[in-house]
């Protein structure tokens, strides 16, 4: 498999309409999956999934070559996450996942081993 097989993309499908959460995602999947095992971790992701923080929300759309990131959703998301702004940048600074969760300041449903997997693409340590 040459490096053009292996690249994932990631783009914001509209920029003009995304709010400043997307654009964050944005910047740390492009660093994470700039790198072998993250591209590899990305490329076995599949589906949607929907992070909403107050009012702005987020919908990640993971494709075999390409993570597209929508304002909004196309369809019922595969996971969704949901909590205030403050507990889901304390998940992405690599604080833990599990007190957030379990004092409800986090909010997860759906596919609970696609969010565990996801995890490693959005945390800013840059350790994938």
């Amino acid at each position: 498999m040459n490096v053009d097989q292996q690249r994932i993309v990631v783009r914001v499908e509209e920029p003009e309409r995304m709010n400043l959460m997307g654009l964050l995602m944005r910047g740390l999947l492009e660093s994470t999956v700039s790198t072998l095992r993250g591209a590899a971790i990305a490329r076995r992701l599949r589906g949607e999934v929907r992070v909403m923080a107050g009012t702005m929300s987020v919908t990640l759309c993971f494709g075999e070559h390409e993570v597209v990131l929508k304002a909004s959703g196309s369809g019922r998301p595969r996971a969704t996450v949901r909590g205030e702004m403050k507990p889901l940048l304390e998940i992405v600074s690599g604080c833990g996942l599990i007190a957030p969760v379990l004092t409800r300041k986090v909010k997860v449903s759906g596919n609970l081993l696609l969010l565990l997997r996801m995890l490693p693409l959005i945390r800013a340590s840059g350790k994938v």
